[in-house]
């Protein structure tokens, strides 16, 4: 079977995600999210939903919160003797001589990783692609195109001036084949924008990377994928689920409120879909006050709720006082909101405590963030 044969890659930054005070002592990759999950957890869990049992995460520099989550993969059957969860620290020899590291980089410090896999195929992914997608499906779409490289796409008819600068956009014809690359563009041409995962064979990405390497070239979409646009046979596979890719705090709001719609959960979590898994941290029930009133809202196990509570996504262990009001607004692990306060539009990372009587109200394309340990 191809998905035994294929190793996973997943990068655990990205250096156009800006999640400001919330990737302050954490990678992109362990930012929480939905009450309970980290953003890492939907890509790894596809590919493990997937049959691949070898994946590698490449780490950056502040990867400790990502080690402690996943662990030895155990939560996601990944504790293995042979292949297995692999933690890939960031490059040590690559002079990056002020600029920003790039995809190539991780992939050049993977490079060990790669040759001793036993793995002939692999599936390259960014982390904070949030959807629930079946990878066997793109494998098999490879090898019927006989493709060198398979990008997997969905269709975006109308992206907003403001983020088209974000997105890198495919010519893609009847047959699959990509015939352009837009990257960034200013003007939209196409409606396929790019998921930022690809499938290719082993031995030809290690030839790009140490081409691209050699030639002092260190990002993926431009110099892996454009760079060899007519070289390559390279075709697109479309994705029709729900997707969000979780670059800026906007994003990360938008993501953790839509999970309160029927829709998108459906689409994420439904009967139909296989498991999203995460680290299992076991706590006592919720407690729910005589005066407690909670409409439309995520609230995970352990917390302590004795005011109201409406359109929020609450973390474990989070305790509402008495009097309290919170509205469309998320509320990370062991945060206290204590009586008489007043909050809306505004994500609290852990731990944050906002004293009695307090008032915190953001807009809703503008939420406000209290960064971890906060006291406000």
């Amino acid at each position: 079977m191809v998905n035994n044969n294929t190793l996973g890659l997943i990068f655990s930054e990205n250096s156009e995600a800006s999640l400001g005070e919330l990737m302050k002592f954490r990678s992109l990759a362990a930012v929480p999210v939905g009450g309970r999950y980290r953003i890492i957890d939907f890509m790894l869990s596809n590919m493990v939903n997937s049959g691949i049992v070898n994946v590698g995460i490449t780490a950056g520099f502040k990867n400790r919160s990502l080690t402690d989550h996943v662990g030895s993969g155990r939560a996601w059957d990944m504790a293995r003797k042979e292949n297995g969860l692999f933690i890939l620290p960031p490059p040590e020899t690559i002079d990056l001589n002020g600029r920003i590291m790039g995809g190539i980089d991780y992939l050049s410090g993977a490079m060990s990783y790669l040759n001793r896999s036993r793995q002939e195929y692999v599936m390259l992914s960014d982390c904070n692609t949030i959807c629930n997608i079946d990878l066997e499906r793109v494998m098999d779409f490879h090898f019927e195109k006989d493709a060198d490289i398979t990008v997997v796409y969905t269709e975006e008819p109308d992206i907003s001036p403001r983020e088209l600068g974000k997105h890198i956009l495919f010519d893609v014809g009847d047959d699959g084949s990509v015939s352009d690359i837009q990257i960034y563009p200013r003007r939209q041409k196409s409606d396929a924008a790019y998921m930022h995962m690809f499938f290719i064979k082993k031995s030809l990405l290690i030839e790009l990377i140490e081409d691209c390497m050699a030639h002092d070239e260190h990002v993926i979409s431009k110099n892996i994928l454009l760079a060899n646009l007519g070289k390559l046979r390279i075709f697109a596979y479309k994705f029709e689920g729900y997707k969000k890719k979780i670059d800026t705090i906007d994003a990360f709001f938008e993501f953790n409120l839509e999970l309160l719609e029927e829709k998108v959960r459906r689409e994420l979590f439904g009967e139909d879909k296989k498991s999203i898994y995460t680290k299992v941290k076991d706590s006592v029930p919720t407690k729910y006050g005589r005066d407690a009133e909670v409409k439309n809202s995520f609230i995970a196990d352990g917390c302590e709720i004795y005011g109201e509570v409406e359109n929020c996504i609450v973390f474990r262990g989070v305790k509402i006082g008495k009097g309290a009001k919170v509205k469309n607004s998320v509320i990370m692990q062991k945060s206290q909101i204590m009586d008489n306060c007043t909050v809306e539009n505004v994500i609290f990372d852990k731990e944050v405590i906002l004293c009695s009587g307090k008032s915190l109200v953001g807009e809703s394309t503008y939420p406000l963030v209290i960064g971890k340990r906060k006291v406000v």
